[in-house]
């Protein structure tokens, strides 16, 4: 498997965990995303950037319209 399947899958993963388990957004919230971006070595910047783009993408998926609705 190369390292580009791999990151779709654990892209996949991450999203189906946070959908299954929800998101706390506290007041700490960017400060853990601070910290959890220093723990594996990678910006704070671009973590945040990360963070921000899944989140909106999953708040748009549960409310995008639906379809095939009987009315």
């Amino acid at each position: 498997m190369d390292d580009i399947r791999k990151g779709q899958i654990a892209f996949l993963f991450l999203k189906h965990q946070l959908r299954e388990k929800g998101i706390r957004l506290t007041p700490n919230f960017k400060r853990e995303i601070g910290n959890e971006a220093k723990a594996i070595g990678i910006s704070i910047e671009e973590a945040t950037e990360f963070v921000e783009s899944v989140v909106r993408e999953l708040v748009e998926e549960t409310f995008a319209p639906k379809t095939n609705q009987r009315g």
